[in-house]
């Protein structure tokens, strides 16, 4: 209940940003998110009932958390991790680190995929449960 504020804050920027990207140099920039009302009611209105409506059609809340550590800590855990690595703007890494950063990056997008693909097979074609 605490942490859906802060998450769904970020997710509405980004997707403000995505929708309407930033007019810098133009002669008319754009309002930030905060002072223009109506794209703002427009977003919230928007992400909520995608929201509002994901919820109700997952059947329980284990199947969300499968997807999440499938997808999420998967990619904040391994894959940013290695691509800031990758990236190395200041000539920090070398060659070993270069080769173990595809590695990784290989390893937990292969290790993501089979989880994914787990959490999809269960969904469908779970056996039914004996009480």
């Amino acid at each position: 209940m605490l942490v859906f504020p802060i998450v769904f804050f970020s997710l509405r920027l980004n997707v403000d940003d995505l929708l309407f990207p930033p007019t810098h140099g133009k002669p008319k920039p754009r309002l930030p998110i905060a002072f223009d009302n109506t794209r703002f009611l427009f977003l919230t209105t928007c992400l909520m009932g995608f929201v509002f409506v994901g919820e109700n059609f997952v059947p329980s809340i284990w199947d969300a958390f499968q997807f999440t550590g499938a997808t999420a800590t998967v990619s904040l855990g391994f894959i940013f991790p290695a691509a800031v690595a990758l990236k190395d703007t200041h000539g920090v890494a070398t060659k070993n680190d270069t080769r173990l950063s595809c590695l990784m990056i290989i390893l937990a997008l292969s290790s993501s995929i089979m989880a994914i693909y787990s959490d999809i097979y269960g969904f469908f074609f779970s056996l039914p449960t004996t009480n």
